[in-house]
């Protein structure tokens, strides 16, 4: 099975870092492989959209919902606030890519428009694929919720890349 990439965004749509991450190696990190499984079943159940509680918390909750057979994005919550955003992008389908990068960079120019800060282009240039592209917002307090939310769009990616066979 090949990688996928990981690209870290900023809330400004800026560039943080890039990797590449398998899903064997994925599942070698505690409390992964459980994380895996349970994305893996809520796709399964759901393919197009769902909400579930991430095993091993109390607060954290991910919500799905595809933009396209192939695309869409995630949403991590802690107790209701924004912990991060996930763009998934398969690679299978350029349009169904493009257009869910670009709701999210269209959404970035409404947020920004009249601030004092500048929205990056960047995400659009990345042309690595299969892709997932993290925005982190407000991060948990607890430890352990921090593990979980650090995990949590990476483990949804390789189950959902997986599910496409792609990972």
């Amino acid at each position: 099975m090949r990688p996928f990439c990981v690209t870290d965004l900023n809330s400004l749509g800026d560039m943080k870092s890039t990797a590449e991450y398998g899903y064997e190696q994925l599942e070698k990190i505690p409390g992964a492989a459980d994380l895996i499984i349970h994305f893996a079943t809520s796709l399964y159940r759901s393919p197009q959209e769902f909400e579930s509680h991430l095993p091993a918390s109390k607060s954290l909750t991910f919500r799905w919902c595809a933009s396209a057979p192939t695309a869409g994005i995630g949403t991590l919550r802690n107790n209701g606030a924004l912990t991060s955003l996930a763009l998934l992008a398969s690679g299978i389908n350029l349009d169904a890519d493009h257009l869910t990068l670009d709701a999210f960079q269209k959404h970035l120019l409404r947020e920004l428009h009249n601030t004092q800060h500048e929205p990056s282009f960047a995400m659009m240039d990345i042309q690595e694929r299969p892709l997932v592209a993290v925005v982190p917002f407000e991060e948990p307090t607890g430890k352990a919720d921090q593990l979980l939310a650090a995990l949590a769009d990476r483990c949804f990616a390789a189950a959902y890349f997986r599910y496409l066979n792609l990972a």
